[in-house]
């Protein structure tokens, strides 16, 4: 009731069993339709939309793929319409298809092996491959042996030769190292029942004996054992060329990680997809921030660091990262432009704080009382003897007192400063730029002069 097989079911005459469906529907790809069925001795064979399907063993079913194109050693020819198709190393005839009479799509599906190929199985390869394909007239051929050999003329001695002869053993040779197809070709010159191929990794991927650009990694029996080859199959476990072999059988995949250093992105992916690394995660070059986009916008861009490092061996499970930077940009950082330095604020010039000045004052200031005297200038005078001048006074002309006096004002010398020590509180004068100042008694306890509002 498949869709796949449903053509197949219907056109075809040769009926397989409900476990060799089973074992055959588990094998094709899920659009992979079944074109035709063929006989092959006691065996069918089933040519699908990507190459061959055998189907053996009659009690327990297993299905061998032989993927296309498939190798044919005769067009069609005989009374059933065959056609020989080599498979695993030896001649697989064809015939009885009701889809495929003629076997067209057969020969459509392969190409024809030339005359003087390597791949071409010997006269002994064919001989014991067309023994295995007609096990009926072989054992009647055989009984007719013994019956002619131990027959009633036969002696008893001649009777324990023929029922005591050994069958033929062999030393298996080494084929691990070469190319696959060419260890095939090489094992097809014993007789063995079989020679087939396997994935040597824990990947389990179909290969055949003729593929190119894979190499032996280990085999089946081992080297050096001593085997009848015409009751054993050979088996060639394989890994593409690129790939070294694993430490074991069925082990992890072991691939040596190529160099991507100036690759552009959809390249460099394409290329571990190839190899079956599929754990792979993007970085800026220059931020080291993680790139979420999509591959499609990071095509053009380039590859400027990987890890880990070129030549490194490696699994299929290893996380590779790419670190990338978008197209024309460098790969090396660029510096920073330096930023011009502010200039400095220039301190404010410390003044000294202006000092007190006491007694006759040469430029103009205050005086206490004296005797018979006065002082020149503009400015205070305080009270003394009789001699001295009264009060202090200030004047914009200026004052005189008695036999002494005092001149202020108009003088050449400049008056009192703001901030100076004076005395006695409360007297006035001029400062140097003629404005009026009276002295106050300050919060430290010390007399100042100030401007005078009053």
């Amino acid at each position: 009731m498949d869709r796949r097989t449903a053509r197949a079911a219907a056109g075809e005459s040769i009926s397989l069993s409900d476990e060799q469906a089973k074992v055959l529907l588990g094998e094709l790809g899920p659009q992979e339709d079944v074109l035709a069925v063929y006989h092959n001795g006691w065996g069918s064979v089933v040519l699908a939309k990507d190459g061959l399907i055998l189907l053996r063993s009659l009690l327990k079913p297993i299905a061998i793929r032989i993927p296309a194109p498939l190798q044919i050693l005769r067009r069609t020819y005989g009374m059933s319409d065959s056609v020989d198709v080599l498979v695993l190393g030896h001649p697989y005839k064809l015939w009885g298809s009701k889809l495929d009479p003629k076997g067209e799509l057969l020969v459509a599906m392969g190409e024809i092996l030339p005359p003087g190929s390597p791949l071409r199985p010997g006269r002994g390869i064919r001989l014991s491959t067309w023994v295995s394909r007609h096990p009926v007239f072989m054992t009647a051929a055989v009984f007719g042996v013994l019956f002619a050999v131990l027959g009633p003329g036969s002696s008893e001695s001649e009777k324990e030769v023929v029922a005591q002869k050994p069958e033929p053993t062999l030393v298996v040779p080494d084929f691990k190292g070469p190319s696959l197809a060419i260890a095939a070709v090489s094992a097809g010159r014993h007789p063995w029942q079989m020679v087939s191929a396997a994935d040597a990794s824990s990947e389990q991927r179909a290969v055949s004996t003729t593929a190119s650009g894979w190499q032996v990694c280990f085999q089946s029996p081992s080297r050096e054992e001593t085997v009848r080859p015409s009751a054993r199959t050979l088996t060639l476990y394989a890994v593409p060329k690129q790939e070294e072999c694993p430490t074991r059988l069925h082990g992890p995949r072991r691939i040596v990680m190529p160099d991507l250093v100036g690759e552009q992105t959809d390249d460099a992916s394409r290329a571990l997809g190839d190899l079956g690394l599929e754990h792979v995660i993007y970085f800026h070059t220059h931020t080291g921030k993680r790139l979420y986009d999509g591959l499609q916008d990071l095509v053009d861009w380039q590859v400027c660091r990987q890890q880990p490092e070129p030549d490194t061996e490696v699994s299929t499970e290893t996380q590779i990262d790419l670190w990338l930077i978008g197209p024309s940009d460098p790969c090396a950082k660029p510096s920073p432009k330096p930023k011009p330095k502010p200039k400095p604020k220039p301190k404010p010039e410390s003044r000294p704080w202006p000092q007190p000045s006491y007694g006759t004052s040469s430029g103009g200031g205050s005086t206490g009382g004296s005797n018979n005297g006065g002082s020149s200038g503009g400015g205070t005078t305080g009270g003394g003897n009789s001699s001295g001048s009264s009060g202090g006074s200030s004047t914009s002309g200026g004052s005189s007192g008695n036999s002494g006096g005092s001149t202020g004002g108009t003088g050449s010398r400049p008056g009192v400063q703001f901030g100076q020590y004076c005395s006695p509180v409360g007297a006035t004068a001029t400062t140097t730029d003629r404005r009026p100042a009276k002295c106050f008694m300050g919060k430290d306890g010390n007399a100042r002069w100030g401007y005078n509002s009053g």
